[in-house]
């Protein structure tokens, strides 16, 4: 079912399924439910106003933009700037919402970048940035989202 719903979603929104599955995969493990807050996080999209909309505080805004949600792991700052309007507590009980903003990051990435590396890389680190070795900076990432994807599209 999980599985269905990452290639239904990814297929409606024009996304290679394999791709995502495989960012799925590396990402939570194909855990629905998983969240974590990340503390060093950043970057965030109009807190006090989302706050003061949805009758929170400044802080509880904060928390749930810094922290990555469900089985794509997007932040939840990404998930409002795509145009989440509702509470980010929602993204608890209902992985499908972030998978449908997952989908639509991915997809702005792809039409970003042409090389998949290039979007394997960035989707993990919001730019694809490369070493003066020609390495990645999250190469672990890009390697580990390569042998998810290897794995997948070998399967009949």
């Amino acid at each position: 079912m999980i599985v269905g719903d990452i290639r239904g979603i990814a297929t409606v929104n024009g996304i290679k399924p394999d791709l995502f599955e495989a960012i799925c995969t590396v990402e939570s493990s194909l855990n629905p439910f998983a969240i974590r807050f990340e503390p060093a996080y950043k970057y965030f999209y109009f807190v006090r106003e989302n706050a003061s909309r949805l009758n929170i505080t400044v802080e509880t805004e904060t928390m749930l933009q810094a922290s990555s949600y469900g089985l794509c792991q997007m932040m939840g700052a990404g998930i409002r700037e795509l145009g989440f309007a509702g509470n980010l507590t929602e993204c608890f009980g209902d992985y499908k919402i972030v998978l449908k903003f997952g989908a639509l990051h991915l997809k702005k990435l792809l039409v970003r970048y042409n090389d998949e590396a290039d979007v394997i890389s960035a989707y993990n680190a919001g730019t694809a940035i490369k070493t003066m070795g020609g390495m990645y900076q999250n190469q672990q990432y890009v390697d580990k989202v390569h042998a998810a994807l290897t794995k997948l599209r070998a399967m009949p």
